[in-house]
């Protein structure tokens, strides 16, 4: 039992850390107004298997420590993953099909996450210090720049972890 959890425990230290890499390697896209954070790929292994959440979210989190943005980005950007991926995770228990998965994971992180980091990067551009007035044309371009990135960026994630899966097998990668 013991060695299960130091396993499952890891696994996740090495997804999280992945993230964080991923993020910070690509430092110049992966925070502001226009982004291409490709670390946003692994987003789809909950597809596979539910305790991929923690350490995706808690990735978001230490990556977003080193965002100009700083503890803005941590609070609001971990707050959109969470929530977008604990979604997905309550909604795959009715879900079996993988494909269906990535799509439903996909639309929830477009609509739930998105317009949450749309937002902080609107009312937030540089810290909790320097708010700006609420404008909804600053805010709706962010959201498209987003959503035209993260659909990218999803439909990769895909297709690489459905690559991925056929090496390892990312549903049972946390058991014995």
């Amino acid at each position: 039992m013991r060695n299960n959890k130091v396993k499952i425990l890891t696994i996740q230290a090495l997804i999280a850390a992945i993230y964080v890499v991923l993020t910070v390697s690509n430092v110049s896209f992966s925070y502001g107004q226009i982004q291409f954070r490709y670390s946003e790929s692994l987003m789809q292994l909950v597809v596979f298997n539910k305790l991929f959440w923690l350490p995706l979210t808690l990735g978001v989190a230490i990556a977003n420590f080193f965002s100009p943005l700083g503890i803005v980005d941590v609070i609001f950007g971990t707050l959109g993953t969470g929530l977008a991926l604990a979604l997905s995770v309550f909604i795959f228990k009715s879900i079996k099909n993988r494909i269906v998965r990535h799509i439903v994971n996909i639309v929830l992180y477009l609509v739930v996450c998105m317009p949450i980091i749309a937002y902080e990067i609107a009312v937030f551009p540089t810290g909790f210090s320097n708010s700006v007035p609420f404008e909804w044309g600053a805010y709706l371009a962010i959201y498209g720049s987003l959503l035209a990135s993260q659909t990218i960026v999803m439909i990769l994630g895909a297709v690489i972890t459905e690559i991925l899966h056929k090496a390892v097998n990312l549903e049972k990668i946390f058991d014995k």
